[in-house]
């Protein structure tokens, strides 16, 4: 999912928010989630495959994939979120506006956990 979707191609994230919450379910960031809440930041180099994708270092932010992809969707009505965090270092911290993989975090997307809590 997208922050800004290119309609018809990719899928905002408020619209797939209302998505899950038709099908009864919810997610760690809850109902209507933050379009803003990032857990990709990653782009391309010119050393690397698709020089159509690749960018200079000053424009990584612009035209890099900075976007909030990842999800943990369940059961709206069967379990309440106790805790959701991040991490894009490998030592349990999330880095806003850090490009990632790095060298010792070799994914392009954050790691993503939550607690959840069943309700009955």
């Amino acid at each position: 999912v997208y922050e800004k979707s290119t309609p018809g191609k990719q899928q905002d994230v408020l619209e797939w928010g209302q998505s899950y919450l038709s099908h009864g379910q919810t997610s760690c960031w809850g109902d209507i989630p933050q379009p803003s809440n990032y857990t990709t930041f990653n782009a391309r180099t010119y050393l690397q495959p698709q020089l159509n994708k690749a960018c200079r270092s000053t424009e990584k932010r612009e035209r890099g994939d900075v976007n909030p992809k990842d999800f943990i969707v369940f059961k709206k009505n069967d379990f309440d979120v106790v805790r959701t965090w991040k991490d894009n270092t490998g030592k349990r911290s999330y880095i806003e506006d850090m490009a990632f993989p790095t060298l010792n975090f070799p994914s392009d997307h954050g790691i993503l956990a939550t607690i959840l809590d069943r309700k009955f």
